[in-house]
């Protein structure tokens, strides 16, 4: 590959991360205070990536299980991928819709946190966005489709990701994750 190729990639990168920056920055600050309030309070935080995000949320839980940047107590994180045998069950049982739902119903309770990471405006995820609602979770969504599923349902926050390649969209949530992540471990640890 030649370095002017490699640049040009690195520009787009960096292009896309100033354009979701901008759009997501201002509710960074309060997502983190509410995430670490609610880990001092012995909440959980669910994560859940629609489509080609679920290994991103994936990777963001694990970050807040075990450690990204410092020595501390592991966080209650869950990612809500659900396993490929209970994918192909639900499906066969044409009951899809519950994949998300499911998880939250038995494990979610109020004053738990549900980040979404959303690329696919999948109604099974916008279930588990309105079942967390009605628990009494507080529910952030980061957007990385056209925004207007999610403007009828009752979220916390809304975060658009502008229009990028599908690779380019996990390597900015991956990095706002990681921002997340950092700025609890700041607030809870004093890093």
């Amino acid at each position: 590959m030649s370095d002017s190729k490699l640049f040009s990639l690195f520009q787009e990168h960096n292009q896309a991360m100033e354009q979701s920056l901008a759009l997501s920055a201002d509710m960074l600050d309060p997502l983190a205070s509410a995430l670490a309030e609610s880990f001092a309070q012995g909440q959980r935080l669910f994560l859940l990536g629609s489509g080609t995000l679920a290994p991103v949320a994936a990777a963001i839980a694990q970050s807040f299980s075990y450690q990204l940047n410092m020595e501390r107590p592991s966080l209650p994180a869950v990612s809500l991928e659900p396993s490929a045998g209970v994918a192909s069950a639900l499906v066969a049982a044409e009951d899809y819709s519950r994949v998300y739902s499911g998880p939250l119903q038995a494990l979610a309770q109020p004053g738990d946190q549900l980040v979404i990471f959303d690329s696919t405006a999948d109604p099974a995820v916008i279930t588990a966005a309105q079942l967390a609602q009605d628990i009494g979770c507080a529910v952030t969504v980061f957007c990385t489709i056209d925004s207007a599923p999610w403007h009828d349902v009752a979220v916390s926050a809304l975060a658009p990701i502008p229009e990028t390649p599908a690779g380019r969209a996990a390597e900015v949530l991956l990095f706002l994750g990681h921002a997340l992540c950092q700025m609890v471990e700041s607030e809870l640890f004093g890093m």
